[in-house]
């Protein structure tokens, strides 16, 4: 497998971690809208590297986001042709959101201790503490609902409070970690590599071929605990351009 093929693989187990609400196809773009909660779950992706974006394909994604009185908001990876000249001449901000896509060295040992509560499905408390740690983003609950592909939920407790959390989904052989999120005040005390040791143990243990995450550049700290844990080979990078600020949207 190229190390294109092996990107492109990834991005679609990404897609598959955190379904939106609704997804329509538009030429060589997947439209994603949930009406709320973050940029990924409402913004439009290319699926495919000849995913060129011309004016009428942007238009007709542009009616989509307007007829939900959102901003249009594209997510562009290095996969696809660059289209920053179509939404400069369309007046669409700067970019941000600048993240990457990192892939587990295989040949990383899992050696990060912790007692971790899992399960195949978020639990009252997960579900709370993934509020609270995120606050404003779209219900976990209905996310979770969507998921149409094996996952694990897991949870770390301290003194009967949950302080860190993070789920893993298969999708074809890709495990994706997401919403690794530890309590601000219960940082730096080895919660968040438990938590993420937990759900690596859990996907080799379902026999993942590939085990992936996606983190913003600008997160130190997580990608230092990434690269401690075995995440050390960047496979692309993606950011956002949007027709508007919406403050609903982070």
């Amino acid at each position: 497998m190229t190390a294109r093929s092996l990107a492109w693989r990834v991005e679609r187990a990404c897609a598959a971690a955190y379904p939106p609400r609704v997804v329509e196809r538009i030429g060589g773009w997947s439209v994603a809208r949930s009406g709320g909660g973050s940029r990924r779950s409402n913004a439009a992706s290319a699926i495919a590297a000849d995913a060129a974006l011309d004016h009428d394909t942007l238009a007709a994604i542009a009616a989509r986001y307007a007829a939900d009185a959102r901003p249009t908001i594209l997510r562009l990876t290095d996969l696809a042709p660059v289209a920053s000249g179509v939404l400069d001449a369309g007046g669409f901000i700067a970019p941000e959101g600048h993240s990457r896509t990192l892939l587990r060295d295989a040949s990383f040992s899992n050696r990060v201790a912790g007692e971790v509560r899992i399960g195949e499905a978020p639990d009252a408390m997960w579900l709370a503490a993934r509020r609270r740690l995120s606050p404003g983003i779209e219900e976990p609950r209905d996310v979770a609902a969507r998921l149409a592909h094996p996952a694990a939920y897991a949870s770390r407790e301290l003194r009967g409070r949950t302080v860190a959390i993070g789920y893993v989904c298969m999708h074809h052989g890709v495990a994706v970690l997401e919403a690794i999120a530890t309590e601000p005040g219960a940082r730096r005390y080895g919660h968040g590599g438990a938590i993420v040791a937990a759900l690596i143990d859990w996907a080799d243990a379902q026999g993942a071929e590939e085990i992936a995450l996606q983190v913003e550049e600008a997160n130190t700290p997580a990608r230092a605990l990434y690269a401690r844990l075995g995440f050390t080979v960047d496979l692309y990078g993606y950011h956002y351009r949007r027709s508007g600020p919406c403050p609903t949207l982070a």
